[in-house]
């Protein structure tokens, strides 16, 4: 995410994996969320999203808005790329994703 990098360090990455719904242009789809930082995550879905397309990420009560920023198709579907709304951050103490994994641990 290189626009997500802002002025000083980027923030730091988790590795995770958890079912999350994905909601856009009046569509919802379960998709599976595979990284997360303080400013966006990055998905794969069945189905791809438009790049700029205003998304709301939901789980387990919590909501993180914000906008595609970049689509990857592979063999095993599309990987998305968000970056959440300066609104709604993510954090530890909003929503902690199933088999987080903090790379920086493994150093």
């Amino acid at each position: 995410m290189a626009g997500m990098a802002g002025f000083g360090t980027r923030p730091r990455r988790y590795l995770c994996s958890q079912l999350v719904t994905l909601k856009w242009s009046g569509r919802a789809r379960l998709v599976n969320l595979e990284e997360i930082c303080r400013t966006g995550a990055w998905i794969e879905s069945d189905e791809p999203v438009p790049p700029g397309a205003r998304v709301e990420m939901c789980v387990e009560g919590a909501r993180f808005h914000g906008t595609v920023t970049d689509v990857e198709e592979h063999e095993l579907g599309w990987r998305l790329e968000l970056e959440f709304s300066p609104m709604t951050p993510w954090s530890l103490e909003s929503f902690q994703p199933e088999h987080l994994l903090d790379p920086s641990s493994l150093e």
